[in-house]
């Protein structure tokens, strides 16, 4: 095959690992640099995760300068806006201290209390395990992010009840890094 030829080894559908996929620890957690080791103790499972999966929007702002006859004279593009939005489908108490602040949740005595107070601002570690067609792993790991926007919720006897949020997605502080990918390759060559 000639280098760099298109390779159907290479396309893949998102599916995710079964038993868990999703993983949420305090920030400043150590974080995995490869798709294998074990995650820290820290990262705990948040349960099922709603069908349309993770979205992720990327968005940058420009700014335009014209002269006086409003011909663009310079542009440059200011910082870049990630976030990551997703449903929570198990209604549990990991998962709603992510979704409302791990203070306003309680889980004693068989009774789950939820106080929402708006929005989560905490500060956290996030991993997705994603697995692509033929056995590859992608773990994707999101140093710095905050669960900071709750969606509209809909509770009818059709659907499953969920809790739609998006996070902001902050470079982080150790990797420099939005979000980093440690996917399997097809095209390494063996040492």
């Amino acid at each position: 095959m000639p280098e760099n030829a298109n390779n159907t080894a290479n396309v893949s559908y998102g599916k995710f690992k079964s038993g868990g996929y999703f993983f949420v620890a305090p920030y400043g957690t150590p974080l995995p640099t490869d798709n294998t080791t074990a995650l820290n103790e820290a990262f705990v499972n948040m349960g099922f995760m709603g069908d349309d999966g993770f979205v992720f929007d990327n968005s940058v702002t420009t700014n335009t300068a014209q002269d006086a006859n409003g011909d663009t004279i310079a542009s440059d593009s200011a910082a870049p806006t990630k976030t990551m939005t997703t449903t929570f489908r198990e209604i549990k108490a990991a998962s709603m201290k992510v979704v409302y602040g791990s203070g306003n949740v309680t889980d004693a005595d068989g009774l789950l209390t939820v106080h929402d107070k708006g929005p989560n601002n905490e500060t956290l570690s996030a991993v997705i395990e994603i697995l692509l067609k033929d056995g590859r792993k992608d773990r994707k790991v999101i140093e710095q992010c905050s669960p900071n926007q709750l969606g509209s919720e809909s509770i009818v006897y059709s659907s499953l009840v969920g809790k739609p949020l998006t996070w902001s997605i902050m470079k982080g502080k150790t990797t420099g890094d939005y979000i980093t990918d440690y996917i399997d390759s097809t095209e390494t060559e063996e040492a």
